[in-house]
């Protein structure tokens, strides 16, 4: 991947990938204060990524997410934070399928990090990077059809509650 201007970037690639919205941000270190049942940190980095890329309902305008699920519950926590559902409805839309490659709204077609590895600091990168793969038509076996518009997501937990998080789009 390299992150260029519009002009450069054309002159690149026949197939670049265009970063619609960006959002991120630092919750409280003081673990005394923090909400433990919330991704408070993602739920606001996805308000400021969702307003740069004008996206109003992440679950009819955006074809799929790459999210940072390093403990089970964290996938489901984030999906709640980033408005793919209402709280305490992830874990329904996955028994159901509906997260699955080939459901309505897939979630993390990778494998997550816990089907891939966890890369440490550079597990956003990986996310981004099957963001990439996957809005490019290049995503092999785990290519989910007409991905146009995806999100890549990351974390970083103790001390900080931080959130990162970015919608690209072919």
């Amino acid at each position: 991947m390299v992150l260029a201007s519009e002009n450069v970037a054309e002159k690149l690639t026949a197939k670049p990938i265009w970063v619609k919205g960006v959002g991120w941000c630092t919750e409280t270190p003081n673990l005394e204060t923090k909400d433990w049942t919330k991704a408070v940190y993602t739920r606001l980095a996805a308000d400021m990524a969702y307003k740069n890329a004008r996206i109003h309902n992440p679950w009819k305008e955006i074809d799929f997410a790459e999210i940072h699920d390093l403990f089970a519950y964290k996938e489901l926590q984030h999906m709640e934070a980033l408005r793919l559902c209402e709280y305490g409805e992830a874990g329904k839309l996955t028994e159901e399928g509906i997260t699955a490659q080939n459901g309505e709204f897939p979630v993390n077609p990778s494998g997550g990090l816990l089907g891939m590895g966890y890369g440490l600091e550079a597990s956003g990168t990986q996310k981004l990077l099957e963001v990439v793969l996957q809005v490019r038509g290049e995503a092999g076996t785990r290519q989910i059809s007409d991905a146009e518009i995806g999100l890549a997501q990351t974390w970083r937990g103790i001390p900080t509650g931080t959130g990162v998080i970015a919608v690209l789009s072919n």
